[in-house]
């Protein structure tokens, strides 16, 4: 669909996860080119979701999104993405990855692209 210009913000808020990591760049990458045209600067993607830690971060220890993960790879949905993921994926789009804002929520965290 079509986003609204001048923009220098986008919000996506649990949809993400349901995309293959294709369509998550290519998502991207259009939500890059319309950031460009509004902003030569740029402008943010903030992506509202559950963000799971890297692997090496659990050493062992139970993760609350970790196991919501689980219940929706188990319920036919693709599933949470990492910080390492979402970093790579930004990369890819031609976004940097500023970062993960954690939340009270389990479901709920904001990862930052630029």
């Amino acid at each position: 669909s079509t986003i609204p210009t001048p923009c220098n913000i986008i919000f996506t808020k649990h949809v993400l996860c349901d995309f293959s990591d294709g369509d998550v760049v290519r998502a991207l990458q259009s939500f890059h080119e319309v950031l460009k045209y509004s902003d030569p600067k740029g402008g943010k993607v903030v992506i509202i979701d559950a963000v799971l830690p890297n692997g090496d971060e659990l050493n062992g220890k139970w993760n609350s999104a970790v196991s919501f993960d689980v219940l929706l790879m188990l319920t036919g949905r693709r599933g949470e993405r990492s910080c390492l993921e979402w970093s790579n994926l930004a990369k890819k789009a031609g976004f940097s990855f500023d970062g993960v804002i954690p939340t009270a929520s389990v479901t709920v965290d904001l990862a930052i692209f630029s």
